[in-house]
């Protein structure tokens, strides 16, 4: 059956199996491109949320700088419900948010009962601690090891 070739054989059916392809190409590329996009035009947004208005960031080489603080310095906070009052974590880390604080995570407190709200710190972040104790009425308290050694927790009681 071999024989000349129509013109279908010989062009059209290659030629659609070129256009084809390339236009499934295009199409999972620009889906891959939005998708890059997306992500990475989202965490600026959230980062610059998340950190104070008008902050005046001078370059360091110290080394007792915590990669972890926001850009003046601060330890960011995991905030911890510690009674049975829904929401109590919630509004805390929205009032902190506000004050430019870098909110780590929120939850529920699960150790020992606390009668007052304390602010656990990590031996690097006593400084962080009092600023925080200051807007929130927390007494600081070390943390201890099995504890983050990176932010405060702060187990809000009132």
């Amino acid at each position: 059956m071999s024989g000349p070739q129509t013109f279908n054989q010989k062009v059209t059916i290659p030629l659609v199996v070129i256009l084809a392809t390339v236009v499934g190409l295009f199409v999972v590329g620009s889906k891959l491109m939005n998708l890059d996009s997306n992500s990475v035009a989202e965490e600026p947004i959230v980062s610059a949320s998340a950190e104070p208005t008008n902050p005046v960031v001078t370059p360091s080489t110290d080394a007792s700088v915590d990669p972890g603080a926001d850009v003046i310095g601060r330890l960011p906070v995991i905030v911890l419900n510690g009674t049975e009052t829904a929401g109590l974590a919630k509004s805390m880390s929205d009032d902190l948010h506000d004050a430019d604080w870098v909110v780590e995570e929120t939850g529920n407190w699960t150790g020992e009962l606390l009668l007052e709200t304390t602010i656990f710190y990590p031996t690097n972040g006593f400084s962080s601690a009092e600023e925080l104790a200051t807007q929130t009425g927390g007494t600081p308290v070390e943390a201890t090891a099995d504890m983050s050694q990176t932010a405060l927790t702060l187990v809000v009681i009132k």
